[in-house]
């Protein structure tokens, strides 16, 4: 079998620096494409295959779509191209008539991955196939605020339809409010935006209440690769990414995460996140995310190598199925922003010292960044963290004088 190259985008994450490793550790040549290479840590990988700076996709994206058309008529073999954030795989999606003529990526029903990144599209097509979702209102030119700010059980969230452009503006994932006037507040802010939002209820619990479904749905739609992991703390805390989250097997949530996948007709690698209602045990649908898994290093060490499963699956040369079920002493952690959370968790009162040590002890730790075999993107991120501290240092100083 001839071996195809990986074509990454995006490389200014953990979530691509594990892919990378992942792919490049079984000798799978690996080209990351970033368009600003100074916060890109994932370049900086043994297991890159070559770096290569592309068009900005937030300033355009046609001219990316070009550039990748162009990219890959180079290679000998198409190479199968990857996503690991939601603008990227949007871009797939939207170009993918073009994009298929250079590279190997699932075949998902036009639109789909559209309406599953889009929240106001999941909220839809959760209604659509009667998914157990918390109760959301979306916030449209012609919905009237008061209405909804008396209608709305508290305390609920002020969500993005589109996650990577909320946070550029509002720099979290979502607006949290637990009254009437903080929320049109809130709602008259984000409008003000120029984006589309949906209010959403808050589904009682702690961020231990948080799980994820990870799967892998090959070209026939068979879905032949699946575990389950339970968040245990998140940055931001109780409405952000994980910090410290351990594998543990869910059965329910496999049927049901199955159940879902399959009515969409969904292919290629995914995760569901749910939240578990604390009193009546029942799982809520959150989020789809149709691209590639921050947990990553969590999942290789499972064995489940979801990034190279979908590569082998794409190359015509599939895996064996592999369903985990028994429980694995692993526990995904990113230490930076969880000394940030653990902080903040302590602070509020949310949880006690002992309750912060105890998971973390008894866990074998999958980090998000450190790898011994790879380590010159710590040293890379930490560049980043320290030019992010002068910069603050500069900014004050200059604001005295």
């Amino acid at each position: 079998m001839h071996t195809p190259a990986v074509v990454m985008l995006g490389a200014n994450f953990y979530t691509a620096l594990g892919a990378i490793r992942t792919l490049g550790r079984r000798g799978v040549p690996v080209y990351a494409l970033d368009y600003y290479f100074p916060s890109a840590y994932a370049l900086s990988s043994r297991y890159v295959t070559q770096k290569i700076l592309g068009p900005n996709i937030n300033l355009d994206q046609e001219g990316l779509a070009d550039f990748l058309c162009d990219l890959g008529r180079k290679f000998d073999h198409k190479p199968v191209l990857m996503a690991s954030a939601d603008s990227y795989a949007l871009l797939i999606s939207r170009y993918a008539k073009e994009l298929e003529r250079c590279y190997l990526f699932p075949d998902n029903p036009t639109g789909l991955l559209e309406q599953i990144i889009d929240k106001n599209g999941l909220s839809t097509l959760a209604e659509k196939y009667n998914f157990h979702t918390p109760r959301t209102t979306i916030v449209d030119e012609g919905v009237d605020l008061n209405y909804v700010a008396e209608t709305m059980p508290y305390p609920c969230i002020v969500k993005p339809a589109l996650s990577h452009e909320f946070v550029k503006i509002f720099r979290q994932k979502c607006l949290f409010t637990d009254n009437r006037a903080q929320l049109l507040k809130t709602l008259e802010t984000a409008r003000s935006s120029g984006l589309e939002v949906m209010v959403q209820e808050v589904v009682p619990g702690f961020d231990d209440q948080m799980y994820v479904f990870d799967f892998y749905a090959n070209r026939q739609g068979r879905i032949t690769h699946t575990m389950t992991a339970q968040k245990l703390r998140q940055f931001p805390i109780n409405f952000g990414s994980s910090t410290l989250t351990h594998h543990r097997h869910e059965q329910e949530l496999v049927e049901l995460g199955t159940d879902y996948i399959e009515r969409l007709e969904y292919r290629g690698y995914g995760e569901i996140e749910f939240k578990k209602h604390p009193q009546t045990g029942k799982f809520y649908l959150i989020e789809i995310n149709a691209r590639l898994s921050t947990l990553n290093v969590l999942l290789d060490k499972c064995g489940l190598e979801f990034t190279y499963v979908m590569y082998r699956d794409l190359v015509g040369d599939p895996l064996p199925e592999y369903h985990l079920r028994e429980n694995r002493p692993w526990a995904f952690w990113h230490a930076y922003e969880d000394a940030i959370s653990v902080s903040a968790y302590l602070k509020s009162k949310q949880l006690t010292l002992a309750q912060v040590i105890r998971p973390w002890l008894v866990h074998h730790k999958a980090h998000a960044i450190w790898a011994a075999d790879d380590i010159k993107p710590l040293f890379s991120f930490a560049k980043l963290l320290l030019n992010k501290v002068f910069d603050k240092l500069r900014r004050i100083i200059k604001s005295r004088t």
